[in-house]
C-alpha cells in the first residue's frame, strides 16, 4: 500500500514534543509516567496525552523515541504503568467563549496563563489554558482576539534575563534545582517555561553564554 509522505509542520511539531519530554526527564530520576504528564499538561500548554497517544501510539512509545527507554526492554505491568492515564472525572465544559467571559467578569482583563489556571482550578468547567492556546496558536494571540492583556507574558529574553540574574545570585554554576527555587521567590519565569522555551536547561545555560 502506498504511504502519504508526512508533512514538514507535522514532523517539526513531532520533534518540539520528543525535545520537550527530554527536558522534562532532567528533572526526574526515574522516566515520568503518563500520570504526571497528564497533570502537568492541564496546567501548562502542553499537548495532551490523547494527541501524545495519537501521534506516537502511547506514552511509552514518545519516551522511547525521545532515548528515554526501550519498550522492548520494558515487562507488559511497567508498560502498563507508564502508559496508564489518571482518572478523569467528567464535567461539562464550557465554550472558550464562556470560559473567557467568567474569567473576565471575575478577575479583570489583565490574564496570564497562571491566573487563568488558578481560578479554573476552582472552576473546572472552564476550558483549560491548553486549549485556548491550541486554539489561537499561543497565548498572546488569544489575549489579543479577546482584547485583553497579560503582564505575566514572558519573551525569550524576559528568561534570559531571570536566568542571569539567578546567577548572579548563585554562581556560575548554577543548577535547575537552584533556579526554580529563585523563579518562585521572584516570580520570575518558571523552569518549566525555561525548558519549553530552549528545549533543555543545558540549551537555556548555553543560550545565556552566547547572549
Amino acid at each position: 500500500m502506498r504511504q502519504h509522505p508526512t508533512s514538514t509542520s507535522t514532523l517539526a511539531t513531532d520533534e518540539k514534543i520528543i525535545r520537550l519530554i527530554q527536558g522534562l526527564h532532567q528533572m526526574h530520576h526515574s522516566p515520568m509516567k503518563a500520570t504526571h504528564y497528564q497533570k502537568l499538561a492541564a496546567q501548562l500548554p502542553y499537548p495532551s496525552l490523547e494527541e501524545i497517544n495519537a501521534r506516537f501510539g502511547s506514552w511509552a512509545h514518545l519516551l522511547e523515541r525521545a532515548g528515554i527507554v526501550k519498550t522492548s526492554h520494558l515487562s507488559t505491568k511497567e508498560r502498563m504503568t507508564l502508559n496508564r492515564p489518571a482518572a478523569v472525572k467528567r464535567t461539562k465544559r464550557w465554550s472558550i467563549e464562556e470560559s473567557v467571559a467568567f474569567y473576565v467578569a471575575q478577575k479583570g482583563t489583565n490574564m496570564t496563563i497562571r491566573s487563568y489556571t488558578e481560578l479554573r482550578d476552582l472552576h473546572p468547567e472552564m476550558l483549560s489554558a491548553n486549549t485556548i492556546i491550541r486554539r489561537f496558536g499561543t497565548w498572546k494571540n488569544a489575549l489579543a482576539h479577546f482584547d485583553l492583556t497579560s503582564n505575566g507574558f514572558f519573551t525569550d529574553q524576559d528568561c534570559l534575563d531571570a536566568l542571569q540574574q539567578a546567577a548572579a545570585t548563585h554562581g556560575p554554576l548554577l543548577t535547575s534545582q537552584q533556579y526554580a527555587k529563585w523563579a518562585r521567590a521572584h516570580q520570575a519565569p518558571s523552569l518549566t517555561l525555561l525548558i519549553e522555551r530552549f528545549s533543555s536547561w543545558r540549551e537555556a545555560l548555553r543560550r545565556l553564554e552566547i547572549e
